[in-house]
């Protein structure tokens, strides 16, 4: 998609265009008219003196003009003004025209033309006519002067004219240009503090672009104040979730004691039933409880930054399994793109994997390779066959009915994030013993 910058620069300039070829085709047009209207003055002022000039010989009655009336410009051959003077008995024309044949025209009293034509073609000359045609009446007799000038010279100043016009407006168009351009990167510049903040808000450095503060152009703040609104319901409504969550497990550990009270009255096979029961909904509520201390206060859409998130994770399971010792290894400055919410969700559920089922000692280890984050939770453990991990990954399934009490979620759910991220889940055997569980997240959050 174009750029907003690349759209307003043409735009713009697309506008620029628009009024300023008008205004140089009316320039054009008005250099033109101004040009040919002087050239026509100056053969009126020419047909004026022709008039002047044209008298009949008192003695062979041949009508003649007083030559030395007129300017030297008509003696000279081919000097660029020519002029013939035409009634039903007598033509008369310039020297200038020298073996040319004027037009022939024959236009009533009174009556005016004025056109342009090409002229006379020697090679190295070409002329472009304007003339000037008038109908009169000298003595009773009617007469067509003929008048015309070369504008050559004039045209060629005028094409020179027109391409320094064209050069000037792609210069002034450039300059418009480079500056429209600099005042569209100060526009701009005034966006990067909210760049700034949405990166911070991306890496979970702060909670809202603070839209409240008025700091955004007026164009942007509606915007900036929406995101703040969608992220302040957003992270209430997966807060009222999570609390919701807990107290529902909190508040059914009384009922659950209760019934275990009313179970003492019944057979001793329905008590054994009712027992099994009540432990897997216990194992339920601690699971959920447990999993609200993991994840802590939540917040929706921030990446995982390791440094903060991983001790209060640690030090949480560690009080919950004291026998256990978890040691972890990952980059002080490590920050996975992932939702934070989910990282801690899937880390929270190996570790408490390898806790409950893996023997005394858990290794955590994070690392970036080869364009991906490698998550490796290692136990001490029995350890699990080649031919039961595939199945250890289905939902629902345990393979320790024998020990402490579970759902079978645990990796079922690390799974389905893994997946939602496009990664990958592997189970190995640990050397000597134990069982490894191995993540692969792609280093871009766009899975």
């Amino acid at each position: 998609m174009r750029s907003i910058q690349q759209q307003l620069r043409r735009q713009w300039l697309i506008s620029l265009l628009v009024l300023m070829l008008p205004l140089l085709l009316l320039a054009d047009y008005g250099v033109r008219q101004i040009v040919g209207h002087y050239v026509l003055s100056r053969l009126q002022h020419d047909a004026d003196s022709l008039i002047a000039a044209l008298q009949r010989d008192p003695q062979s009655g041949r009508w003649q003009l007083q030559e030395q009336r007129l300017g030297t410009v008509y003696q000279r051959v081919y000097s660029g003004h020519y002029y013939a003077v035409r009634n039903t008995d007598a033509l008369l024309q310039s020297r200038s025209l020298w073996d040319k044949t004027p037009p022939v025209l024959n236009l009533s009293s009174g009556e005016r033309r004025d056109w342009t034509q090409p002229g006379i073609n020697t090679g190295n000359r070409q002329e472009m006519w304007l003339n000037l045609a008038l109908g009169i009446t000298v003595d009773n007799q009617p007469f067509t002067l003929w008048l015309a000038e070369d504008i050559s010279a004039q045209q060629q100043q005028l094409q020179r004219y027109r391409l320094g016009a064209l050069a000037l407006l792609g210069l002034t168009l450039l300059i418009l240009l480079l500056i429209q351009r600099g005042q569209l990167s100060r526009a701009f510049a005034r966006l990067h503090p909210l760049q700034q903040q949405l990166r911070e808000l991306r890496f979970g450095e702060r909670d809202n672009l603070g839209a409240a503060s008025g700091q955004y152009p007026q164009e942007v703040q509606p915007l900036a104040e929406e995101i703040d609104r969608l992220l302040q319901q957003l992270q209430q409504r997966v807060g009222r979730s999570r609390n919701a969550l807990g107290n529902l497990a909190h508040e059914m550990k009384r009922p659950l004691q209760q019934l275990q009270l009313l179970a003492e009255q019944l057979s001793p096979q329905q008590q054994q039933q009712q027992r099994e029961v009540l432990e897997r909904l216990q194992t339920l509520i601690q699971r959920e409880l447990k999993r609200a201390r993991i994840v802590g206060v939540a917040s929706p859409g921030r990446h995982t930054k390791l440094a903060d998130e991983l001790p209060a994770l640690l030090d949480v399971l560690q009080r919950l399994y004291p026998q256990v010792t978890i040691a972890s290894d990952f980059p002080a400055d490590a920050i996975l793109p992932q939702d934070r919410d989910d990282m801690l969700e899937l880390l929270g559920n190996l570790l408490d994997n390898a806790c409950l089922y893996g023997g005394n000692r858990v290794q955590l280890s994070i690392r970036n390779q080869a364009g991906a984050w490698q998550i490796q939770v290692c136990d001490n453990g029995p350890g699990i066959s080649a031919g039961q991990r595939a199945q250890l990954l289905q939902r629902g399934v345990r393979l320790d009915e024998s020990g402490p009490q579970g759902s079978g979620l645990g990796l079922a759910i690390v799974q389905d994030i893994v997946s939602s991220y496009g990664g990958t889940l592997a189970l190995s055997a640990n050397a000597p013993q134990g069982l490894c569980v191995d993540v692969q997240l792609p280093a871009s959050s766009h899975g």
